[in-house]
């Protein structure tokens, strides 16, 4: 073997060392040999180096080779050839969409069964997840609703219990907090006494978001009481309630709650002496008598959103 073929060698057995030892090469493989006789000798060094990272696959290569020959009868020669090659690929990989169904909770909340599902955004392997914003929640209601009154007066006489329907509208100043108007009549007595009722209420729901939220309301007003026909008077009142109300979705719910308070009169627009023995028992207290009514009543609504 010559001298320039053995430096040859010797450099490419110290990369094929280099290459082996390196923290990103994954595989190497040398080569050499040498042919006996008269006739020629060679060696040969293969390298290749494979890594990943960040989502990516990257290769790299390099083989060289060294031979010589000598003819029998001739001049000697060498050859020396060599290549280096590098490759790089790209994969993204994506996690698979999902979505968070009915029953289940938003964004790793307190919320559970949230009626609105919420896809996942595909994103790159290892990025932080990205999720669809939150959609808001409809602002108008508009709804009916049903239920009774029970009423006690302030020297403690039970009145017969009444039954109530109105109408209602909503718009929602937040998420979880509804500002609520309410037109309603309630009957006492087979229409012995009727109660027109203008309110306004506050109502906060806890999980706005969810199918299940319970809620509680303060509201005040003023009512038009109407005895026998004959006698009138005007009372305000205020009360105070806690509810339950159960969406189907975002633009349809029921709501249950029940609400006590107190009323007193105001004004009286007519004479109560006019009154009989039996009107006289369920009609409201006088603005000069300084007595109220306490009342409970209970209501079931049905509501609407757009």
């Amino acid at each position: 073997m010559t001298p320039t073929f053995s430096k040859l060698a010797m450099a490419a057995f110290a990369f094929g060392s280099l290459v082996a030892t390196s923290g990103l090469a994954e595989a190497g493989h040398f080569h050499g040999g040498g042919g006996g006789g008269s006739h020629s000798s060679g060696g040969s060094f293969h390298g290749s180096v494979h890594f990943s990272g960040g989502g990516g696959h990257y290769a790299g290569g390099a083989h060289f080779s060294a031979h010589y020959s000598r003819p029998a009868f001739h001049s000697y020669g060498w050859g020396v050839r060599g290549g280096v090659h590098v490759g790089y690929g790209y994969y993204p990989r994506y996690y698979s969409p999902y979505w968070y169904g009915a029953g289940y909770g938003y964004y790793g909340t307190e919320y559970v069964g949230s009626y609105y599902p919420v896809q996942g955004q595909p994103v790159a392997a290892y990025a932080p997840a990205a999720f669809a914003p939150r959609p808001e929640l409809p602002r108008i209601g508009l709804g009916v609703f049903g239920g009774g009154v029970s009423v006690q007066t302030a020297d403690g006489n039970s009145k017969p219990d009444s039954s109530d329907v109105g109408v209602l509208g909503r718009i929602r100043l937040t998420p979880g907090l509804i500002l609520e108007g309410e037109l309603g009549k309630t009957t006492m007595d087979k229409d012995l006494r009727v109660d027109r009722r203008l309110g306004g209420s506050l109502l906060y729901e806890f999980g706005a978001y969810n199918h299940l939220a319970p809620y509680v309301v303060a509201g005040l007003g003023v009512e038009q009481a109407d005895v026998q026909g004959t006698y009138s008077t005007t009372q305000d009142y205020a009360e105070l309630g806690i509810g339950l109300r159960y969406a189907f979705g975002p633009h349809f719910a029921i709501a249950a709650d029940i609400r006590a308070g107190s009323r007193a009169s105001v004004s009286n627009d007519s004479n109560e002496n006019t009154l009989s023995g039996t009107a006289r028992s369920i009609a409201p207290p006088t603005s000069d008598s300084g007595n109220s009514e306490d009342y409970t009543r209970g209501r079931v609504s049905a509501i609407v959103y757009f």
